[in-house]
């Protein structure tokens, strides 16, 4: 006797007695006689209107996706014309002299006992966690 699930998995049963309280091993739903009726445990609309959200989904996140990328791509460029005038502001100016280029003299660096100034910090709008009124 072949037994099936409804998971459509079939199973083979040496006896008509075996077809009474078997389980199927895949996904434990009841096994019978291959000959009757089986009934999906699962609307098929159901799955079909989840298949659909999930579609959706898919879709916002793709379009989500493309626009990440499509900004990235702007603020890479932009970082790296940011970068070129950086380097060109940090590059020391030539001097000509008799003829020929030359780098300009470095500045030396300022004596250790001059005051060093306090980093300033940035404005933020943040508040401090741990500041709570007392009750």
């Amino acid at each position: 006797m072949i037994l099936a699930c409804v998971c459509g998995r079939r199973f083979r049963s040496q006896s008509e007695a075996d077809k009474q309280g078997r389980t199927c091993p895949h996904c434990g739903g009841p096994l019978v006689p291959e000959n009757e009726t089986l009934v999906p445990a699962i609307d098929i609309n159901v799955l079909l209107e989840q298949m659909k959200v999930l579609r959706d989904e898919l879709v916002a996140r793709d379009r989500q996706l493309r626009r990440a990328q499509a900004e990235t791509t702007v603020l890479k460029s932009e970082l790296e014309q940011l970068r070129a005038r950086y380097a060109a502001v940090q590059a020391p100016p030539a001097v000509a002299s008799e003829g020929k280029l030359e780098p300009a003299p470095v500045p030396a660096p300022a004596p250790a006992s001059a005051p060093r100034s306090i980093p300033r910090e940035l404005p933020s709008n943040r508040v401090p966690l741990f500041a709570f009124p007392d009750p």
